[in-house]
């Protein structure tokens, strides 16, 4: 896969709000374990779920004196957190993010296929809420 900077997932666009809203199944990514049925996230989905609230914080009127959200908090924390135990160690050339193109499109990245991880989550909620 090469990275770009796609029209996709746009900061504040409309259509960028409805795309960060459905990259996670079920909109909350949220599975159903065991005969309790116990609610866990699987760590992708909570990724997800914070950058589209840092998105939203990012984008969001405030007054002078409002800090942003104990969620955002959460979220910018929990992000650094996985960043710093599970960064990537790949070398990348290095431009300014004022150039047109920031991210290195020179690069091939090996990523990991989530396709069966969705399904079986979707699956899951399915049967969670009767669907199945």
């Amino acid at each position: 896969m090469t990275f770009d900077n796609p029209k996709h997932f746009q900061l504040d666009e409309e259509d960028g709000g409805a795309e960060w809203a459905a990259i996670v199944p079920g909109g909350d990514g949220i599975v159903y374990l065991g005969p309790e049925k116990h609610p866990y996230t699987i760590s992708l989905f909570h990724q997800l779920r914070c950058l589209d609230i840092i998105r939203q914080e990012t984008i969001k009127d405030r007054q002078p004196d409002e800090g942003p959200s104990d969620l955002g908090r959460h979220c910018l924390n929990y992000i650094r957190q996985m960043v710093t135990c599970r960064g990537d160690l790949e070398i990348e050339s290095f431009q300014f993010a004022s150039h047109k193109n920031p991210i290195d499109q020179r690069g091939v990245y090996e990523c990991k296929d989530w396709e069966a991880v969705y399904h079986e989550v979707e699956k899951n909620q399915a049967e969670y809420r009767g669907g199945v």
